[in-house]
């Protein structure tokens, strides 16, 4: 069989993405760039993508949009059409230039890698459609496509096991009783009223950016002890920081909704395959800030810990799951708000970038970080990923120089308030 012939099932996260970008709310592209001390071997590479890719065909899909229901069309493209190399002394340009390009999923291919070299020095950048997986999904793909690499490289005829398992919010359902699932179903939250504080942006759908600040790997080891002292998590401390820095900017306390992996449920936390499987918690703490950081840092642990206890949570996010399986599609972009509001203003922590998994052969990686989908205005939200210690935060807009600016003030007021804790 011709593989444009084949097709796979889009589940609901995958649909919800998707008509995210048609609400412009965000883009659907997370990125991804890591550097090296050594050039990586392109042939090796360029094999272990085209393996990546029978091993899990949605990479080198297109979306077709032909009225019904909306699935995943394999195009059967190859590493041809998915790596770019490119040599040039001004890397920093070129990697900026590179992440900013969307994902374009109606003919794909939903991956898009490029190598930039400088000398003896590479730095790869890696794309994915946000329509195919999360952070935690993309780290997984991440994990995956160096694992192969580093098979390649020490037996040519390597192939990895193909990734077969659900994609669905169903694996999550199944984990839970089903007194669980009424309480669920039946239970009430209030993640479709999200915040109504926005930021004044003025916007520019010609101009995306990404903008980032780092915390250094002393500053983190400190900010570690801290959270250690205060019996906190470093989320909290983080979420802390933000919100304390939001009351600065609105005068008043904003509820800020924060992304949370559902594959907490699963056994070992392991998603059947590649996927979406992500909802929001709500960080409200009422009215009051505190008189210090470590009073709010009180208000946000009591608050996350309740929240993370509370499986009603769930209920918006599988309701849409269940409401997704019977309506057309022709209807679907009417049902989201109902089900699943996206706040004006939000936080997601992208994790953890482990070295350990990221291996790709013998070269050693440098520096790598993780940044969210591309916000449109008025939509606005910080996202945090750590490597070797060292953590990046970043907020991504179509903006003009004004919004950016704005953007970097708040991202290094954010790190202030971060130091001056510990």
């Amino acid at each position: 069989m011709s593989k444009s012939l084949v097709k796979y099932r889009a589940e609901a996260w995958d649909i919800l993405q998707h008509l995210f970008k048609e609400k412009r709310i965000n883009d659907r592209t997370i990125h991804f760039a890591a550097t090296f001390s050594e050039n990586l071997d392109l042939e090796c590479l360029k094999k272990s993508v085209d393996l990546s890719a029978d091993a899990f065909p949605l990479i080198r899909c297109g979306f077709p949009e032909q009225g019904g229901r909306p699935y995943w069309e394999d195009k059967g493209y190859t590493s041809d059409d998915m790596v770019e190399f490119l040599e040039t002394k001004n890397v920093d340009a070129a990697v900026w230039k590179t992440l900013q390009k969307e994902a374009y999923e109606t003919n794909g291919p939903q991956v898009k890698i490029t190598i930039i070299r400088n000398g003896k020095t590479d730095t790869l950048c890696i794309t994915i459609n946000h329509m195919i997986c999360d952070a935690a999904g993309f780290k997984e793909y991440l994990s995956f496509l160096s694992s192969i690499y580093t098979g390649v490289e020490k037996d040519p005829k390597y192939r990895p096991a193909p990734l077969t398992g659900k994609r669905n919010l169903g694996q999550v359902v199944r984990t839970f009783s089903w007194f669980d699932r009424i309480k669920i179903f039946t239970g009430s939250n209030d993640m479709t009223k999200p915040d109504a504080a926005k930021f004044d942006f003025e916007g520019d759908l010609n101009r995306p950016f990404i903008e980032m600040k780092t915390v250094s790997r002393e500053k983190v080891g400190l900010l570690k002890d801290y959270a250690k002292r205060h019996g906190a998590t470093v989320n909290d401390v983080l979420l802390t920081a933000y919100i304390r820095t939001l009351y600065r900017h609105f005068g008043r306390v904003v509820a800020v909704p924060c992304a949370v992996d559902l594959r907490k449920y699963l056994p070992n936390r392991k998603a059947g395959s590649i996927c979406n499987l992500v909802t929001n918690l709500k960080c409200d703490i009422g009215d009051g800030i505190g008189a210090s950081f470590d009073c709010t840092l009180e208000k946000v642990k009591e608050k996350m810990a309740q929240q993370k206890a509370d499986i009603i949570s769930l209920k918006s996010i599988l309701l849409m799951e269940a409401v997704f399986r019977i309506i057309p599609y022709s209807v679907m972009g009417k049902t989201v708000d109902p089900f699943f509001s996206n706040p004006p203003i939000a936080f997601t922590n992208l994790g953890i970038l482990d070295k350990g998994k990221l291996a790709f052969g013998k070269t050693k990686m440098t520096g790598a970080f993780m940044t969210s989908s591309i916000k449109y205005v008025p939509y606005f939200q910080i996202a945090v990923s750590t490597f070797d210690d060292v953590m990046a935060l970043s907020a991504n807009l179509y903006g003009t120089q004004t919004d950016r600016n704005k953007i970097s003030s708040f991202l290094t007021a954010v790190i202030s308030e971060l130091c001056g804790a510990v």
